[in-house]
């Protein structure tokens, strides 16, 4: 059986060209934007339901500029710079939290958003080592950190589910 990250980089190894690279991404924010917001829409806790709704726009970020070099053939006009130790850590009162409000159940959501960040990470920084133009190279270099933001972004709402379970 073989990790996600090796399925990762034989996928990337299989596409023809950029564009069916992009394709492939586009579809793939495409389904992770979705999902972010079925589970904004489920959330009771406040927090969480910020969480994915933050994720989802970030998502959407994400699409426009994947559809933006699509359409016009040429990389958005963005920073390629983003903040080392980008995370967000959320603020919850464990104090205020009442038993059962938090479930595994979340933790299994968590760990599915988890994934899909972390292969999306994977497959950006795999197509940064494969392309020749510096710019491009960029793009998809910015786009991995950017996913690994989000990737340690969740893993804090993760580590406050395990704690919180841990002390009850």
């Amino acid at each position: 059986m073989k990790s996600a990250y090796h399925e990762t980089i034989e996928e990337v190894k299989n596409l023809k060209g950029i564009e069916e690279a992009i394709a492939l991404a586009i579809e793939r924010e495409k389904e992770a934007k979705d999902f972010y917001l079925q589970q904004a829409g489920l959330m009771e806790n406040p927090k969480f339901k910020e969480l994915y709704e933050e994720l989802a726009a970030e998502e959407a970020k994400h699409l426009g500029y994947l559809e933006n070099y699509r359409d016009k053939k040429e990389l958005p006009e963005i920073s390629t710079e983003i903040s080392s130790g980008q995370s967000f850590s959320p603020e919850f009162d464990i104090s205020r939290t009442k038993v059962g409000e938090i479930t595994f159940g979340d933790a299994g959501i968590l760990l599915a958003a988890m994934r899909h960040e972390r292969k999306s990470e994977d497959f950006y920084s795999e197509m940064a080592k494969r392309v020749e133009d510096e710019t491009q190279k960029k793009f998809f270099e910015m786009l991995s950190r950017y996913e690994r933001g989000h990737y340690e972004m969740i893993d804090s709402y993760l580590e406050y589910i395990t704690q919180f379970r841990m002390q009850t």
